[in-house]
């Protein structure tokens, strides 16, 4: 992924439970490929929350959906 992507998004933080919450973007997951299963890392750098793709999903789940 050696290109940025020009685009930033606003989005609401809302409570689910007693956590809070926010979702990503549909076109930052396209972007990044990311897909359920995945698996992030998200630190805290000053006023950044920063989120990294660590694992893809299993292999074998995503043979499960196929069947």
């Amino acid at each position: 992924m050696g290109m940025t992507m020009p685009v930033k998004f606003e989005i609401s933080v809302v409570l689910v439970g007693k956590s809070l919450k926010i979702t990503i973007p549909k076109e930052i997951a396209k972007y990044l490929n990311l897909k359920k299963g995945d698996t992030v890392a998200m630190w805290v750098d000053n006023t950044h929350i920063i989120v990294e793709v660590q694992k893809k999903r299993q292999d074998h789940e995503a043979k499960e959906h196929k069947t």
